[in-house]
């Protein structure tokens, strides 16, 4: 059985700690399960499929900004890059084609799909080792997996059954977030909730694209993975399978797709430098600045300050977050690189002269490079720790007061021997964007 993770996203709904180049599934807010050390969703979920095995035959699909981000969190795992964002029929897509042609899997094997960011316990992942006797049994085209449902919650999409076998429900229908008095009869009714877990063969994703008229091997599809219809797979394979299955999943499973549901497992009423006033009700910060914060008397507030932004959401009005930041102009922030992390403190867009400043932290024994920037010129000032800079083939060592000048077009690079903390002011007419 191979397996999936799908973990794409546009980072806007746990703004302002999520940007396009940090979704929600990277930040680092939850414990890990085993240690209790902070973890990001991402990490929680491939450690849960390291201890049930499942990892080995793992894949991670994931857009090309985020694979560098992806490699400092987990290490050296596979992923399948999309060029682009496209919705989740091209990244499934994709992703088998990789496993076909990076892999050598055979259109008959079986295959896994969950997305990276489920809140659940490590029996939801033995529970995922079932899905492929359930398909073999039931000869079922799909085989999902359903939640049992703790409440009548109107956020989640609903697996309505239509009868019961060994191991497995065949499926009726789906019913896409009712409303709450819906909810209560779907229920009554053995609804599942639907938790976004399939499992098919790899031939039937193969076939589908051949019948789009697009290519099953990965380097080509990738090329042309533009011209792919930005559908979701639920409506371009799921509703028009005849032929499916559920097997359920009863244990403790949660979505943190919105600040309202992250509130419910944070351990602690604030992270970060601020302070929660006794006069607050049911309040929680999270400041990732150095600037502190103070709530006071506040009521049933999300309070999240970043270097990207700040925001002040009753709890229960989070779930539109996402069309409220689609009108903001996105601006830098904070970013996390295999090699170490970047904060911008200062910034213009200006065409003729504008800059940017940053202060980045290389950690010991990492370095990046050799890169230049056209039409840009850098200053870099070591604030401290000690490495090496190397800059048109010349080697120097630097530490803290040292200053380069990098012009623009000069080759460079950095290796630090202990951490290494850098003030980056970049000054020129191209467009600025990270390192």
């Amino acid at each position: 059985m191979y397996t999936i993770l799908l973990s794409g996203g546009s980072g806007k709904r746990l703004w302002p700690l999520s940007s396009a180049k940090r979704s929600k599934q990277y930040i680092r807010l939850l414990s890990d399960g085993m240690t209790g050390k902070p973890c990001s969703m991402i990490q929680r979920v491939w450690g849960q499929l390291q201890n049930s095995r499942l990892d080995r035959d793992c894949i991670i699909c994931a857009g090309l900004e985020q694979t560098e981000l992806i490699r400092s969190q987990l290490g050296g795992v596979k992923i399948a890059v999309e060029p682009e964002a496209r919705d989740t029929f091209p990244a499934v897509a994709l992703s088998c084609a990789y496993l076909k042609s990076r892999m050598q899997a055979a259109d008959d094997e079986i295959v896994c799909i969950l997305p990276a960011d489920p809140y659940t316990e490590q029996s939801f992942f033995e529970t995922l080792k079932l899905l492929p006797q359930a398909l073999l049994r039931s000869g079922a085209e799909i085989v999902l997996m359903g939640v049992k449902p703790v409440s009548t919650s109107g956020k989640y999409g609903y697996i309505l059954p239509a009868g019961v076998e060994s191991g497995y429900i065949r499926i009726d229908s789906f019913r896409e977030k009712p409303d709450e008095s819906e909810a209560k009869k779907l229920v009554d009714k053995g609804a599942l909730w639907n938790c976004g877990v399939f499992c098919l063969r790899i031939g039937t994703v193969m076939e589908k694209l051949r019948s789009l008229g697009f290519p099953s091997d990965y380097d080509t599809l990738y090329k042309e993975y533009p011209k792919l219809p930005a559908i979701s797979f639920d409506y371009e394979i799921l509703e028009k399978s005849q032929n499916l299955a559920v097997v359920p999943f009863r244990g403790m499973w949660k979505d943190l797709g919105t600040w309202g549901s992250i509130s419910e497992i944070l351990g602690l009423n604030s992270h970060g430098d601020c302070i929660v006033d006794p006069s607050c009700k049911d309040v929680q910060v999270i400041n990732e600045t150095q600037i502190p914060v103070v709530a006071l008397g506040a009521q049933e507030l999300m309070i999240v300050a970043s270097y990207d932004g700040i925001l002040i959401t009753d709890k229960g009005s989070s779930p539109r977050l996402k069309q409220v930041v689609n009108t903001l102009n996105p601006r830098p922030g904070c970013e996390e690189r295999s090699w170490g992390t970047v904060t911008v403190l200062d910034y213009s867009r200006s065409s003729e002269s504008g800059y940017l400043v940053r202060k980045v932290r290389v950690f010991a024994k990492k370095g990046f490079g050799p890169q230049s920037r056209e039409h840009l010129d850098q200053i870099w000032t070591v604030l401290g720790g000690r490495g090496k800079l190397t800059m048109n083939g010349n080697e120097k060592r630097i530490g803290p007061g040292d200053t380069a000048v990098i012009p623009s077009g000069a080759p460079h690079s950095f290796f630090a021997e202990e951490d290494l903390l850098m003030l980056q002011v970049q000054s020129g007419r191209k467009k600025h964007h990270a390192d």
